[in-house]
């Protein structure tokens, strides 16, 4: 049978001081540690998602930038295409006018040239009838017969 001796408190007051002196040197430094390394790691993971959102925002802000950009280049190659269509149609207005223009001068110039040659037809023409009218009658006409002749 079991026998309860002053052994018996003894061990008791030895593990009593053991839970003490190890509660107090081993326990309490070893969850400080794990409460310490515990904090460490929340902040750590509140850093990274602090660092995560921070990204996440300047990648949102890059791709806007993007968009801005790309928006902006298709603006200026329609306001360059604009430009180069009203710019062609501004030439070719202006060489049609030139052609016009010259095409008009040109008829002009032909129309002198033919009036011209008309006229110095006709001269030939009755300079050509007098000398025939002088053949004819053998002799050189007057200038009111030279006249009639024209």
């Amino acid at each position: 049978m079991i026998s309860l001796d002053h052994t018996i408190l003894v061990q008791m007051a030895n593990f009593i001081i053991l839970v003490l002196v190890l509660n107090h040197l081993l326990y309490k430094p070893l969850l400080r540690i794990l409460d310490e390394r515990k904090e460490k790691i929340d902040g750590t993971l509140e850093e990274a998602e602090r660092m995560m959102e921070e990204a996440e925002r300047k990648l949102e802000e890059y791709n806007s930038r993007i968009r801005q950009a790309r928006q902006q280049a298709q603006q200026i190659v329609a306001e360059g295409r604009l430009k180069a269509s009203e710019e062609q149609k501004r030439i070719l207005a202006s060489v049609r006018k030139d052609a016009e223009e010259r095409l008009e001068k040109l008829q002009k110039e032909l129309e002198a040239q033919k009036a011209s040659a008309r006229e110095v037809l006709r001269r030939q023409a009755e300079a050509l009838s007098i000398r025939i009218a002088e053949r004819v009658l053998g002799r050189s006409l007057s200038e009111s017969q030279r006249g009639e002749v024209q």
